[in-house]
């Protein structure tokens, strides 16, 4: 399924996230309300931070740079309090990820792991999902608008997990 708009593509984050795991779970971004006027679309969307420089949050801090060559790059590392709740081994996955409102092919594959390793990663070319795209490669460019759904399973503790999202804008070079 493709997701073309900001509101949906949050909100269903958001609903993935509640469904299935408990305490510890969080958000980069805020869903916007379904009955919001046009003119708070736009605030809102004008809001998204650029890709640069750490994202904090009490499930994990993620890291973004640009490198000269246009790759966008992340460290994802979870807090003492993640790693406290989710113990010492969990696997990190990224089953959603969006590029312009477009759902595309995620870009990090599941590692298990020990909770404080640094999860990262990075993205240069896409594909899209959907067949109108198949075999079609594009490539992150400058204030495309990115969103990064990560899931985390603790391995230690089976009924545990978190989830982390972050919706910004890739940076000039």
């Amino acid at each position: 399924m493709t997701i073309r708009t900001s509101t949906r593509r949050a909100t269903i984050l958001a609903v993935f996230g509640s469904l299935f795991l408990g305490s510890l779970a969080g958000t980069g971004v805020a869903a916007p309300s379904q009955s919001g006027t046009a003119q708070e679309a736009v605030a809102a969307k004008a809001k998204v931070s650029a890709c640069k420089g750490t994202f904090k949050h009490a499930v994990s801090n993620v890291k973004f740079a640009r490198l000269p060559n246009g790759r966008l790059t992340w460290s994802f590392k979870l807090t003492a309090g993640a790693r406290k709740n989710l113990g010492s081994l969990v696997r990190v996955s990224m089953p959603q990820a969006f590029v312009s409102g477009y759902e595309i092919n995620p870009p990090y594959g599941p590692h298990t792991r020990a909770s404080n390793y640094d999860f990262h990663s990075s993205i240069k070319g896409y594909q899209r999902k959907g067949k109108k795209w198949k075999g079609r490669n594009f490539t992150i460019k400058t204030n495309d608008e990115i969103s990064f759904f990560w899931l985390i399973k603790s391995i230690s503790y089976p009924k545990k997990g978190a989830y982390r999202t972050i919706t910004c804008k890739v940076p000039s070079v």
